[in-house]
């Protein structure tokens, strides 16, 4: 074929990768072949770079300089100090991390190692004050003068798990102690397993894991001599992380804190380092550790003496929260606020008094401000010049009171400024303001009863006929000589039951069947107007369980019944004793009559109660209802509610409401909000309508802190309803270090985030997707159940403690040891909020329980569960169950003494335990105190 080829093969030039080795080399980043040529322009690639790196720099200076400004403007950081053990030298360690705070680590060198070395005179006052008691107080740290600390000591009782749980509601920053010394060989043991960490330290952490852990710094405090030895400090900084790592999740700083280098840089951690986000419901509301107080009365003649809106309004408001109106004044606290913003137009809850309103809020001087070395003068001058102004404004603010006639807003100013409070910042809205109501007022039309119509009247005094059963072939001639006595029917029905398969109905006093007539069966649901109400007829509930036609059955159980029935009409002394005998019985399986004891009888025989031999069931448990099916059957949550439910509030749309509060809360903190105040602000509020006895509680407790004494209060600001009396269910379970019983109803002193109260839990299962929950007599370990209380709304999430308060005479309990006084609670239950909902059904069930004494097939006599007839027609309708796991129900009665005919969906046992369960709706305790202010 002649003419040229399309096709063109490849011509495998490889180029100056031409060998496998050129290729390798390319591939590992070296050139193949000599250097390029220097090239001027090539600095632009050096430009690049150093432009990248001087744009980081910029990066990183603005976001420090931002960071610098959000610590000057922000609250100092609260750090508490906590040891875990008794071995730890807590003064030694006060005072080294304060004196290190404060002057650095200069001239500091074993002044805290060894008492006997050269210390300079700021570490001889500090040596000379570790004598004194430990105070709170606020400190700069010297290598970044602007950052505050606010150094908490730990409480004076270290077994008190309440002053705990005070200052976990406080602490931003927590430092552990945990001694560095090796522990003794007796307790070696002990301290392996524990890690170092006493009893105290242990149920210590177990409140505020909680209440809420804040971030965890560890410290190591060695003794003097330990300071010398490297092998020692590292023994001991691993003992200290094992132990964290056993009682605390995650991963924890563990520094040591033996000499005065090792607790300057501690404190250069604290000031470096800025504490992470509290709890979550620490930060949608605001808080304010009060650090100090001030109380004014009211004038008996006036008042409108206090500044802001009128102080007797806000007193009678404050009626609800507190122990009265009566003697109220202001009551001033100073403090940061943290967490959220703070409105005026939110109420306020105080530790030991209660709920009010905020009258007004001020901005003094912050006492702890950053002054520039050498800066006193100029601080005083500042001073007097913010004086001067002050005069000024009040001047001019009184002259313009006296032009506008608005006499009482310029004696408020007045007294304002006297008081030395700063100037006015925020001031309630009237239209705005949270109205203090703690309880709702029922409407009086609610409980009138209806007046009947005339139809009604009409119908009521109409004469009722009555159809009665004759022999077949009567006459109506003959049929009115019959008497009363010998009728088959009710009085009070109306139409003849034509369903009865028996053909035939039971008689009113069951005198018929014991006469040896045959025994009838009455129609379910006949005598349900006292109390027994069922959600379907009988036929509807048990389908299968129709009696059957053949007669082998009865057959087996016919001689028998007739020996029973001659032996109960023998007398009622022998029925009487069978049934105490059976009840010993009983009660000898059940065990004991303890606590521990009922509580694993409830365990063995839930809810099992015995029917007295002198009432009769229909009247003792006319409360009752059966079900056919607690997950299924319908109940009415506003039916037969007590009358304190008409002084609750309920919720139309619970997740709406809480969306409106953090929005609320949400433009105060963004300082969208006119009456509100940004967190970080040093601020004094004043709290009208207080009682006396209620401020001098606060009062005191505030100068115990400032000694040494007591654990700082926190004023919370409450979120849009939280003062509102409603029904509040929390999640409990119970805490890990509590074996005694714990019984529903039982008295307990109940700790969250907000509120300290006293609180009687109805408790009940944990079912989320259930409607109705059943009650439970006992917490048991390892089981979460709900407790339901009358208590102030509050949003979730919120912990929760409950403690069991000792009595004062009770042994030693967890921190009893070393010659220690008792705890006064210890922690019995924890959990969370779980939601505000009046209409949580919670059902009491009981069990009543027969003894099968004739079985044959599905059929048994059952006796023991009633003890006449007229009760087993009563509970007729209500479907029975064994504990083997067997349904049935009722036929009919058999004698006088509440003998009766069973039937069964299968063949029962002789040693089977036949049931019945009945439910009535359970509703919290009401409250003695409304002021849920314990502390």
């Amino acid at each position: 074929m002649g003419g040229p080829s399309g096709q063109k093969n490849k011509a495998h030039k490889a180029g100056r990768r031409a060998g496998l080795s050129a290729r390798d080399r390319a591939r590992q980043g070296k050139e193949v072949g000599a250097a390029p040529r220097a090239n001027p322009r090539s600095s632009a690639h050096d430009g690049k770079l150093q432009r990248h790196l001087a744009a980081k720099q910029h990066r990183n200076a603005k976001r420090q300089e931002l960071l610098e400004k959000k610590r000057r403007a922000a609250a100092p950081v609260v750090v508490a100090v906590l040891p875990l053990s008794a071995d730890v030298d807590v003064p030694r360690f006060w005072h080294g991390l304060r004196h290190a705070c404060e002057h650095g680590n200069s001239g500091a060198a074993g002044a805290v190692a060894d008492g006997g070395a050269a210390v300079d005179g700021d570490m001889e006052l500090d040596l000379l004050m570790s004598s004194g008691p430990l105070q709170p107080t606020t400190v700069h740290v010297a290598a970044r003068s602007r950052v505050r600390l606010t150094l908490l000591p730990p409480p004076p009782a270290r077994n008190d798990p309440l002053a705990v749980a005070d200052l976990g509601r406080c602490a931003e920053i927590l430092l552990l102690l945990l001694p560095g010394g090796e522990p003794p060989a007796a307790a070696a043991s002990a301290a392996a397993a524990s890690g170092g960490v006493d009893a105290a330290g242990q149920a210590a952490l177990a409140v505020l894991r909680a209440m809420g852990m804040p971030p965890v710094v560890c410290c190591v405090v060695g003794a003097a001599a330990a300071a010398a030895s490297m092998k020692d400090r590292s023994a001991a900084k691993k003992r200290a992380e094992k132990a964290l790592a056993a009682h605390l999740a995650g991963e924890h700083r563990v520094q040591h804190a033996d000499t005065a280098a090792d607790l300057a840089a501690v404190a250069r951690h604290l000031a470096e380092h800025p504490p992470a986000a509290p709890p979550l419901w620490r930060q949608q509301r605001p808080g304010v550790m009060v650090e100090r107080a001030e109380y004014e009365p009211l004038p008996a003649e006036s008042s409108a003496a206090g500044p802001g809106p009128s102080s007797a309004a806000a007193a009678a408001a404050a009626g609800g929260g507190a122990a009265g109106s009566a003697g109220g004044g202001t009551l001033v606290v100073y403090g940061y606020v943290r967490g959220a913003g703070l409105s005026a137009n939110q109420l306020v809850t105080v530790p030991g008094a209660g709920d009010f309103r905020i009258q007004s809020i001020h901005a003094p001087p912050d006492p702890n401000a950053w002054r520039p070395a050498g800066g006193r003068l100029a601080a005083a001058a500042a001073q007097q010049q913010r004086q001067q102004a002050g005069e000024a404004v009040k001047s001019m603010e009184a002259e313009t009171a006296a032009e506008e006639g608005m006499e009482a807003e310029g004696a408020g100013a007045e007294a304002a400024s006297e008081a030395g409070l700063g100037p006015l910042v925020a001031q309630p809205d009237p239209e705005e303001a949270d109205q203090l109501v703690r309880e709702n007022v029922p409407e009086p039309g609610m409980e009138e009863q209806t007046w009947p119509t005339e139809e009604d009247m009409a119908a009521a005094t109409a004469p009722r006929t009555r159809r009665r059963k004759v022999p077949e072939g009567t006459s109506e001639y003959q049929a009115a000589w019959i008497l009363d006595g010998e009728d088959y029917g009710d009085e009070d029905e109306e139409e003849e039951d034509d369903d009865d398969p028996y053909g035939m109905e039971a008689d009113d006093d069951g005198d018929g069947a014991a006469a040896g007539g045959a025994p009838g069966r009455r129609r379910a649901g006949g005598g349900g107007g006292g109390g027994m109400q069922l959600d379907e007829e009988e036929d509807e509930e048990a389908p299968e369980l129709q009696p059957i036609s053949d007669d082998d059955d009865d057959a087996g159980t016919d001689a028998g019944d007739a020996a029973m029935l001659m032996d109960e009409d023998a007398g009622g002394d022998g029925y009487a004793a069978a049934l105490e005998a059976a009840r010993q019985a009983r009660a000898a399986r059940r065990g004991g009559g303890g606590g521990a004891d009922q509580e694993a009888a409830q365990l063995d025989f839930p809810d099992e109660v015995d029917v007295p031999l002198d009432t009769p069931a229909r009247v003792r448990f006319q409360k009752y209802r059966g079900l056919k099916s607690l997950r299924t059957s319908s109940w009415d949550p506003k039916e037969s509610l007590p009358a304190e439910y008409g002084r609750v509030f309920a919720f139309e749309n619970f997740k709406r409401a809480h969306k409106r509060a953090r929005e609320a809360a949400q433009r105060a903190t963004a300082d969208l909000d006119p009456s509100g105040v940004a967190p970080g602000t040093y601020v004094a509020i004043c709290i009208a309508g207080v009682p006396a006895a209620a401020a001098a509680r606060v009062t005191a407790a505030v100068a115990a802190v400032a000694a040494g004494s007591a654990v700082p209060l926190t004023v919370f600001g409450l979120m849009q309803h939280e003062a509102k009396l409603s029904v509040v269910n929390f999640a409990m379970r119970k805490a890990n270090g509590y074996s005694a019983p714990l019984a529903s109803k039982e008295e307990l002193l109940f700790v969250t985030g907000l509120r300290t109260f006293t609180a009687r839990p109805v408790l009940s299962t944990d079912d989320p997707g259930a409607d109705k929950h059943r009650t439970e007599k006992f917490l048991h370990a390892g089981q979460h159940a709900v407790g339901s209380v009358y208590a102030p709304i509050m949003y979730p999430p919120l912990p929760l403690l409950a403690f069991k308060l000792q009595a004062a005479t009770s042994g030693a309990g967890a921190g009893g040891q070393d010659g220690q006084a008792p705890p006064p609670a210890q922690l019995a239950a924890v959990g969370s909020l779980r939601s505000c909902d009046p209409d949580r059904i919670n059902l009491k069930r009981i069990i009543l329980t027969g003894v099968p004494v004739r079985v044959h097939r599905r059929r048994a006599t059952v006796r023991f569960m009633f003890h006449n007839p007229d009760d087993v027609r009563w509970f007729k309708p209500v479907e029975l169950f064994t504990k083997y796991g067997r349904r049935g129900r009722i036929t009919e009665p058999l004698g006088t003494h509440g003998t009766m005919k069973c039937l069964f969906d299968s063949a029962l046992q002789q040693r089977d335990t036949v049931c019945m369960a009945l439910y009535k709706r359970a509703f919290p305790v009401w409250p003695q105190d409304l002021s849920f202010a314990e502390r």
